[in-house]
């Protein structure tokens, strides 16, 4: 099996092995109940399903836009490395009026300009998505913290 190969049969693997958004809330749920416990919390499963919901929720929407952040960072780092090394030498060959370098040449524009509308697309995705989560994040009302418990009181540590 060739590197390539091999390396599309990982990333097959792991894309199979991400957990879905579901999956996560529900994993969320587990670990908040299973913490409440620890620190004395009484959550019933609702509320911790209930709460999970809106940690997952919350945490969701900026991961998405990360990803797609990501994604035209690559896809600029693609176009400005074909730009910088490979556009400059293959045009100058091109000028020559050697056939095979114009075919190389219009090749690799072609790559670049491909590039550029999945950057452009994903932009568009940047925008649309990123300005959802912007707007969303701006209603989160402040959260209130706790009031420590009076001076003298502890809870009890739950043995493990």
């Amino acid at each position: 099996m060739s590197l390539t190969a091999q390396q599309e049969e990982q990333a097959r693997q792991v894309k199979a092995a991400l957990p879905g958004y579901l999956a996560v809330r529900e994993t969320a749920a587990a670990v908040l109940l299973a913490a409440g416990k620890d620190i004395g919390l009484r959550l019933d499963e609702r509320d911790a399903r209930d709460l999970a919901e809106a940690v997952v929720d919350a945490i969701h929407k900026g991961a998405e836009v990360r990803g797609i952040s990501f994604a035209c960072d690559v896809a600029d780092m693609e176009m400005a490395a074909h730009e910088a090394y490979l556009l400059p030498g293959a045009r100058e060959k091109a000028k020559s009026g050697d056939p095979m370098a114009r075919a190389v040449l219009h090749d690799l524009e072609m790559y670049v300009d491909g590039t550029k509308k999945l950057r452009d697309e994903l932009v568009e995705r940047l925008a649309r998505v990123g300005g959802q989560w912007m707007a969303e994040r701006q209603k989160v009302v402040a959260v209130v913290p706790m009031p420590a418990p009076p001076q003298g009181q502890h809870r009890p540590k739950v043995a493990a």
